[in-house]
């Protein structure tokens, strides 16, 4: 695969850095990129098998390291709020770059920042495929600490959550995938893991259930939170979406 590093700076100065993977031969005419969007800890280089999909399927790629994670600047992670906002200056740069409007195809929060610029950019993207996207900030506080650390929500979430809020300017109430997705326009695919204990099931349908655009719903087989096997119906499913827009 051809590419290049890119950096840019957000909107509040840090440097941001990304690949940007050229269309395969063959596909040069092929102006729609798909922006790939890790989640928590992971970077860009977690993303190669997603990178590698788009790219058979002849999308020009930009793999992009969210604020203070891989290549990018040291930054407090915000847990979707100023990252969605650096998402819309990438999408910016490519544009400016000639491309047209893109998919975007994030993971985990990378599908929190996908849904919350989304929710901002009407008519300015061409679909969104969010895998594991929580329905609200304060919600999955409250299921990571039972699962991680099986105690009760009340009083510790509570006492986190305003932390959030006095410390960082997050509000966990705020940071909402749902309300998001009422204000989204593009085709959205949402997909959710049979086994994610993180992002559970019905965590993630709310998420589509409140979406108005056109939109498409599927529960990956025998998956956990960060499985993700490309296997033949995983790719099959993310192929006939690209491919029906």
């Amino acid at each position: 695969m051809d590419y290049q590093t890119v950096k840019i700076l957000s909107y509040d100065n840090i440097e941001l850095a990304g690949w940007l993977v050229y269309s395969k031969p063959g596909s040069e005419k092929v102006k729609t990129p798909l922006i790939v969007i890790h989640g928590l800890g992971a970077n860009k280089q977690f993303m190669m098998s997603y990178i590698q999909l788009a790219h058979e399927l002849g999308f020009p790629v930009l793999a992009i390291d969210l604020r203070g994670h891989g290549e990018s600047g040291p930054s407090l992670v915000t847990l979707g709020l100023k990252e969605s906002m650096d998402l819309e200056r990438w999408i910016e740069e490519l544009i400016n770059n000639g491309y047209s409007y893109p998919v975007l195809w994030g993971t985990s929060l990378g599908a929190v920042t996908a849904l919350l610029a989304g929710s901002r950019l009407k008519g300015k993207l061409k679909a969104i495929i969010a895998d594991a996207p929580f329905d609200n900030l304060y919600n999955a506080l409250i299921t990571h600490a039972q699962v991680f650390f099986k105690i009760s929500p009340f009083p510790m979430v509570h006492i986190v959550a305003w932390h959030l809020k006095k410390s960082f300017g997050i509000d966990p109430l705020k940071v909402d995938c749902v309300r998001a997705a009422e204000n989204i326009d593009c085709p959205l695919l949402i997909l959710a893991a049979e086994k994610d204990v993180r992002m559970p099931i019905p965590m993630v349908r709310k998420v589509f259930d409140a979406a108005k655009c056109p939109k498409s719903w599927w529960i990956i087989p025998n998956a956990n939170h960060e499985l993700r096997t490309f296997d033949p119906h995983f790719k099959k499913t993310i192929a006939q979406f690209l491919y029906d827009l």
